[in-house]
């Protein structure tokens, strides 16, 4: 492989099968809420994305609303 080849293999994440996925969701919100949804996530031991997505299905459960399909 030459250096200028613009076929050369970039580092990174791979490129997943299938469809592109898209940002659903981008919440605002006070730094007060920031820190208590971090502490809330922290507590779970997830990542923000988790905690959300755990506590949606929770709800949607509570509410006997169908689970989602793979995110």
């Amino acid at each position: 492989m030459q250096w200028g080849s613009r076929n050369r293999r970039r580092p990174g994440r791979p490129r997943r099968a299938g469809p592109a996925r898209e940002t659903v969701v981008a919440l605002k919100g006070s730094q007060e809420w920031k820190a208590w949804l971090d502490g809330f996530a922290d507590h779970c031991r997830l990542g923000l994305a988790d905690t959300i997505e755990q506590s949606l299905l929770s709800y949607a459960k509570e509410r006997e609303y169908g689970g989602p399909p793979k995110r």
